[in-house]
């Protein structure tokens, strides 16, 4: 497999793909999230990832050609179901629709009459942003899946740097119990590390993905970086521990069992010194990380910061079961059409039960599985249960063949958005879906390879 050729004509490595690429990962880690709410900072990101897709032609042109059928169909099918749901439909088609009742009264109340055309999506806005959301992450699949596998480690690497970035920010927020460094208007304790998010869970969830490619993407054959990596990656996990998420804290089980399997490899190797000395720099994590929860059971035992996040395990105060089973209400109300990609928040409010309203608005369904349920239907859920084969096959391919870890590592990182993805909302800001993207392209290089 050939490395992509430098991209932007004249600048050679410089402005080679992978160096466009990695400006785009850090690009998306600095501005990308505050979510839906944060939108000129994502149309910065978005327009610099058409940038790069305007200036790569014959490499995207490579993706279309030579990447595996499947890939390549569900990254078309997920950028066109946004925009089919955009396409004005006759009066006949639209009104027979689940759930249009409503729209048909309100053109009527405005004098409209039932003649009109009308859209799938039940608030065009709302959906064109949500394609547009989708550019970043296909543009680090089209353009990341052209190149070599050391450009794909590196792209990996862009982005365990900004894991480590992330954890000096909010260290430095939690040195001043959370009265500076913050980059969003949240109204946090003084104990939570929210980095460069709005949402403790999606600080928490990058610090997991940051982990399990840090404990993957050293070459066994340098052992201070195989080293090196597992050290940041339990800084990384302690980072998680910290944002008191506790879903995220939960996850952190994924890159430990990763640990763990990497540790049963090394034991399983045989050969010479140069074997030996990964299988002492392995041993020496395990040791290494067996201190480090040892260390964190002492200080929960103690109080302080590590305590306050164990302890809200203890707090079931939580609206989520009335949420979910109002958005399930909601879904079947517009199945198996959908309502429109990224519409939750304008009809979940007429179907929510009287006996659950409370002061706070439900912007969200807090659970990813059950809005695109809700707002994509039978398309929207067959999309991500296509994807989550994607990286549960491509996990496997990747562990029984050699293994890659980097790609084995993506699939837990892949996992570990699917699981977050049951309860809270992981893929709505412009940051995890470059992470998302990114794994895809860790993930599809066996595959691109046997396809060609």
């Amino acid at each position: 497999m050939s490395a992509a050729r430098p991209g932007l004509g004249t600048a050679g490595r410089i402005l080679s793909p992978r160096v466009q690429l990695q400006a785009l990962i850090v690009l998306a880690f600095l501005l990308g999230g505050g979510g839906v709410a944060y939108g000129l900072n994502n149309l910065a990101v978005q327009l610099f990832a058409l940038l790069l897709l305007a200036a790569n032609g014959p490499a995207v042109g490579r993706f279309a050609v030579h990447a595996p059928f499947f890939l390549r169909l569900l990254v078309l099918l997920t950028l066109a179901l946004p925009l089919v749901q955009l396409v004005p439909l006759p009066p006949a088609i639209w009104q027979a629709l689940p759930g249009r009742e409503a729209v048909l009264a309100s053109h009527m109340l405005a004098g409209l009459g039932d003649g009109q055309w009308a859209a799938l999506s039940l608030d065009r806005s709302r959906t064109l942003t949500a394609f547009a959301s989708l550019i970043v992450p296909a543009t680090l699949i089209a353009l990341g899946s052209t190149l070599s596998d050391a450009d794909k480690r590196a792209l990996a690497w862009t982005a365990v740097a900004c894991g480590a970035a992330a954890l000096v920010l909010g260290a430095v927020q939690l040195q001043g119990a959370n009265t500076y460094g913050l980059l969003y208007p949240v109204d946090p304790g003084p104990n939570i590390l929210y980095a460069t998010f709005a949402n403790r869970n999606s600080t928490g969830l990058f610090f997991v993905i940051g982990a399990c490619l840090a404990l993957t993407l050293a070459d066994p054959a340098r052992p201070r970086v195989l080293l090196a990596g597992g050290i940041l990656a339990v800084l990384l996990l302690i980072g998680a521990i910290l944002t008191q998420s506790r879903s995220s804290m939960v996850l952190t089980a994924l890159p430990l069992a990763l640990l763990l399997l990497r540790l049963i490899a090394f034991a399983l190797r045989r050969g010479p010194r140069a074997d030996r000395k990964v299988a002492a720099v392995g041993l020496f994590l395990a040791l290494g990380g067996a201190l480090t929860l040892g260390a964190i059971a002492y200080s929960a035992a103690q109080g302080g910061r590590v305590a306050d996040a164990i302890v809200r395990f203890e707090d079931r105060r939580t609206d989520r079961p009335e949420m979910w089973e109002d958005t399930l209400y909601a879904a079947g109300q517009y199945w198996p059409a959908g309502s429109g990609a990224a519409t939750f928040d304008e009809v979940f409010q007429l179907h929510e039960s009287l006996e659950y309203v409370s002061p706070r608005k439900a912007g969200r369904a807090h659970s990813d599985w059950l809005e695109v349920t809700l707002e994509s239907g039978i398309a929207g859920l067959v999309l991500a249960a296509g994807w989550l084969l994607f990286v549960l096959f491509s996990s496997w391919q990747h562990l029984r063949r050699g293994p890659w870890w980097p790609g084995v590592g993506a699939g837990m990182a892949g996992i570990a958005i699917a699981a977050q993805a049951l309860i809270d909302y992981p893929l709505r800001n412009q940051t995890l879906l470059c992470m998302a993207g990114l794994l895809v392209v860790l993930l599809a290089t066996r595959l691109r390879e046997k396809a060609e």
